[in-house]
């Protein structure tokens, strides 16, 4: 159900974790007592934990605005017999977002992200990203192709960042041109193919076009959406 915290904003999935809980066996501590987690003092819409979930619990109230984090993708395609068999998708945080996520899941305050802490980000967010299918959509407008994750979101720091990365393999080879979207309809995350698409030297290229969609409350949104293709070997 809504909660309405104390900056006047309809919320849902509110997450403000009391000082001293435990999550996957580590202990949590922020910026939010017992008494706020009851009361939802945080900003956290429907993906407040979203690859932040421990991190965020730090930051003041959020400004009313959406998108409250902005990550930019990269996709790279497994082939097979020169056909699309599946894809790595790889996600980089924008800086602010890094910037708190490290500083809130560095649990023994030894100032690094160490393996053991990745580890655990990434799996506490797998299961909330694959609630919403990873963001992702494959095929056209008119028809949607069938995948399935075949690795979970990993975690890695380079420059201060945090990248995410997760693997699908499509239910059947593609030769053709694939069109491939990231999209997320709250609007909490803004996700920008990179430039380039796809990784510089791979077979395949992408051209990224763009596409209006709605959004939940946010109106409508140019969304990229982007096309694949292959070169035979």
């Amino acid at each position: 159900m809504g909660m309405r915290s104390r900056c006047g904003l309809r919320h849902f999935g509110a997450f403000c974790m009391p000082q001293g809980g435990v999550q996957d066996g580590i202990p949590l501590t922020n910026d939010c007592t017992a008494q706020e987690s009851m009361q939802v003092s945080c900003i956290k819409p429907r993906f407040a934990r979203l690859l932040a979930s421990l991190a965020l619990a730090l930051l003041p109230c959020l400004a009313a605005a959406h998108p409250h984090a902005r990550f930019t993708y990269q996709i790279e395609p497994q082939l097979r017999d020169d056909a699309i068999v599946g894809l790595t998708v790889r996600w980089q945080l924008d800086p602010l977002t890094s910037l708190f996520a490290l500083r809130g899941l560095d649990f023994n305050r030894n100032g690094q992200a160490d393996p053991d802490e990745l580890a655990a980000f990434a799996r506490q967010n797998d299961a909330l990203v694959a609630a919403a299918g990873y963001f992702l959509r494959l095929g056209d407008a008119e028809q949607a192709l069938a995948f399935t994750v075949t690795r979970g979101l990993s975690a890695q720091v380079q420059a201060q960042r945090i990248h995410l990365a997760f693997e699908v393999a499509l239910a059947a080879p593609r030769p053709g041109p694939l069109s491939v979207r990231l999209f997320d309809e709250s609007w909490y995350v803004a996700l920008t193919a990179d430039d380039p698409p796809v990784p510089a030297g791979h077979a395949c290229t992408g051209t990224v076009l763009t596409q209006p969609l709605a959004t939940q409350g946010w109106g409508t949104q140019a969304v990229p959406v982007v096309q694949l293709t292959c070169s035979p070997a």
